[in-house]
């Protein structure tokens, strides 16, 4: 194998590490653990804020003051009264999907999830992520406190979170999500841009090639 050889397979080597470094991290950690730096509370039912019966209900975070929306395939309601939760305005609901209203990130989410009385279950969670493809995690759902922390590591930023208890796994209603908390909101002009892998590929065989011609002409 000669030297312009040795350096493609070097190339294609550094084109898979980046690739995997790409690939930032999520963890789903099973209670309620709000011990991440930021950590807000979302409330429901205040100036700006939807609160349904609509398919995007709204809350607000208590300190940064951003719009998280919370929407579904059926209509929603956030009732005035008691905890903080977001409900079904038939009383159950399927599928449920947590984002940023204007687009943004965020770093890590805790809800609760409330099964309808004498249901059991599997939630599907599933975390779209800036770098790297999706992630996903089967949550046990039965009667009393069903709590998710769902936490970006390495530099990772979340931007939605879909809960689904209709794909097939189990099937569950859930009556409610309650008590959502989340941290280090971002708007969808702080997110830096990673450099694309097709582009760093790009320039190093330019480099070797390059190099390979200077050789020839020496």
């Amino acid at each position: 194998m000669d030297i312009f050889k040795k350096s493609l397979t070097a190339v294609a080597v550094a084109l898979s590490l980046a690739s995997g470094l790409a690939h930032a991290d999520i963890m789903f950690l099973p209670g309620n653990n709000p011990q991440q730096s930021g950590e807000e509370n979302i409330l429901f039912n205040g100036a700006g804020t939807i609160s349904g019966p609509a398919l995007t209900v709204t809350g607000r975070t208590n300190q940064s003051d951003v719009l998280v929306a919370f929407t579904s395939t059926e209509n929603l309601v956030t009732p005035a009264n008691g905890q903080a939760r977001v409900d079904a305005a038939d009383g159950a609901f399927t599928d449920l999907t947590v984002s940023l209203l204007n687009g943004g990130t965020f770093g890590d989410l805790i809800f609760n999830l409330n099964a309808v009385q004498g249901d059991t279950g599997t939630a599907v969670i599933t975390v779209h992520q800036v770098n790297g493809p999706d992630a996903t995690y089967n949550l046990a759902v039965g009667n009393g406190e069903n709590f998710l922390t769902i936490l970006a590591t390495n530099g990772q930023r979340i931007t939605s979170v879909d809960i689904n208890s209709s794909t097939g796994v189990e099937m569950v209603n859930i009556d409610d999500g309650r008590q959502f908390r989340i941290s280090e909101v971002q708007g969808p002009n702080n997110v830096p841009e990673p450099l694309p892998v097709s582009l760093l590929g790009a320039g190093l065989l330019g480099m070797l090639a390059m190099r390979r011609k200077g050789a020839r002409g020496n």
